[in-house]
């Protein structure tokens, strides 16, 4: 699975950010845009994310880091992997990925 934020971090870069072996950030746009690309946005503590129909439906929890900050790469990653068990509804970021 391919999955990259509107800033063009991958979803391996996410990964590496989450675990603390790369140090980059997220910023606060590119954390919502690429929530919002997906249908997902953010009501604490949920990330939820609205069909078509407009129904409601919470995608992962929101979690925070140590200093009490969101911790963007870790709820992406988690959003990632929740919109991957919905197959068929991914939007144009998602993909197979062979690196």
């Amino acid at each position: 699975m391919r999955f990259v934020t509107t800033n063009d971090l991958s979803l391996r870069d996410l990964v590496a950010m989450a675990s603390g072996s790369l140090e980059a950030t997220v910023t606060d746009l590119d954390f919502l845009e690429t929530l919002a690309s997906h249908g997902c946005f953010m009501v604490p503590p949920w990330v939820l994310r609205a069909s078509p129909a407009g129904r409601l439906t919470r995608v992962t929890r929101v979690v925070y880091d140590a200093d009490g900050q969101l911790d963007k790469p870790r709820i992406l990653v988690a959003t990632a992997r929740q919109l991957k068990r919905s197959p068929g509804r991914f939007g144009g970021r998602f993909g197979l990925d062979n690196r």
